[in-house]
């Protein structure tokens, strides 16, 4: 599930004299989050990065740091809590070790477990106090164990647990996804025809042929068809019928994500855990991009400035049922300029102003046919079809479907 596995990009360090330029800019930040598309322990000099920043940021600025947890032994793990973060998150998907290895190939559960635990002990007599995490991803293999996910984490003393669903950059990953991009709202006006499935629209392009050649027919489906866009369209939805088709499946696994999600939600309640959960549906009406939301900026190793993590290097997306091609979006480069010069660029202002009212901007191709059958506004991110460059029209991140430790 890892964009690294597709992306169009050579693996690289942020360099220390790069980072040291940027954290000219740190006294005037409100969080520092020092992770990528990488593990940030990888990074040779990680601990003197974060020993700059404590260094340099205010009392009231977070540093948000997240792991997966390979390479944070007892050492290391006293050193970053001497020099002091704020936030640790650790990427844990199940506490079912044989599972969590086949989920993240290559990785050792066992020594993650142990990592996590020993900071957790940590966190108890730490000096300064920090937010322990755990980021999990949902997919078919392991949205059954969330509740005891949380109740293990919970007698571990964790503050809180994101859990976002997976992002499918393939279609193999895209099939292993428990949840639709179609509004809740368009799925509840066509449930009473799911069953018929594509023989609906095929009875409907047979009607209206038949129509046109004045041939009587018996057929009713084209009536429906219409129906049921003018309940949707009152209401200010669309209907995506072939994606809602294709569905099916899924959307008989979400009840019972559904109900897991619940069973979770009770658990972290009952130990006061803040427990973030994705939705499994989207509402194109509440989009909202994560990053403009909270002033976000993405800093890629090479120094380049750009919007969000998604759009940081050209990668495959697998979404409504067709493969696209994200394309890089950057705003600045910050060898040459400073993150205060690139933040008030006229096109990066532009940028921000357009998608902090996104149902009003910006296009949400789940709920249009057009998306599934080819339309030349899918294929790319650079541009939708309200002619915004680039397109976030199909942005998961943007319905918290996907969620980031921002």
């Amino acid at each position: 599930m890892c964009i690294r596995r597709v992306w169009d990009a050579e693996p690289n360090d942020l360099s220390l004299d790069l980072y040291k330029r940027i954290s000219k800019s740190f006294p005037h930040l409100k969080r520092l989050i020092l992770y990528g598309l990488g593990e940030p322990f990888i990074n040779p000099y990680f601990l003197s990065m974060l020993k700059i920043a404590r260094s340099l940021i205010s009392e009231e600025c977070r540093i948000i740091v997240s792991t997966n947890g390979s390479l944070l032994k007892p050492q290391i793990a006293r050193k970053i809590l001497k020099i002091g973060i704020d936030s640790l998150s650790f990427s844990i998907d199940t506490t079912d070790i044989t599972k969590l290895g086949r989920i993240r190939e290559g990785s050792k559960p066992r020594i993650i477990m142990r990592n996590f635990s020993y900071i957790a002990e940590l966190k108890r007599s730490a000096e300064r106090r920090f937010e322990l995490g755990v980021e999990a991803v949902l997919m078919k293999e392991n949205f059954k164990d969330l509740p005891r996910l949380v109740e293990n984490l919970a007698q571990k003393n964790v503050d809180y647990i994101l859990v976002s669903h997976v992002v499918p950059y393939i279609k193999k990953i895209h099939e292993r996804a428990v949840y639709v991009t179609l509004n809740k709202q368009s799925f509840e006006i066509v449930r009473p025809y799911l069953n018929h499935g594509m023989d609906l629209i095929r009875d409907a392009s047979h009607e209206l042929f038949s129509r046109a050649y004045g041939i009587e027919t018996s057929l009713k489906s084209a009536t429906v068809i219409k129906r049921l866009w003018e309940n949707a369209e009152k209401n200010g939805y669309w209907i995506n019928l072939p994606l809602l088709f294709d569905s099916k499946d899924k959307i008989n696994i979400i009840r019972q994500v559904e109900e897991s999600m619940k069973k979770s939600m009770k658990i972290a309640h009952e130990y006061q855990v803040n427990l973030k959960l994705p939705d499994l549906y989207p509402d194109a009406k509440k989009r909202k991009c994560p990053y403009i939301e909270r002033n976000t900026m993405v800093v890629r190793s090479d120094g380049a400035a750009v919007p969000c993590l998604e759009f940081m290097y050209p990668h495959p997306m697998y979404v409504n049922m067709h493969l696209k091609k994200i394309y890089a979006v950057s705003f600045g480069d910050l060898k040459k300029e400073t993150v205060k010069e690139v933040w008030n660029k006229e096109s990066y202002k532009r940028f921000r102003e357009i998608r902090r009212n996104m149902a009003e901007n910006i296009p949400w191709c789940g709920d249009c046919p057009y998306s599934t059958l080819g339309c030349f506004y899918t294929k790319t991110n650079e541009m939708d079809c309200y002619i915004n460059k680039p397109g976030c029209n199909e942005c998961i991140y943007s319905v918290n479907l996907a969620q980031c430790n921002i």
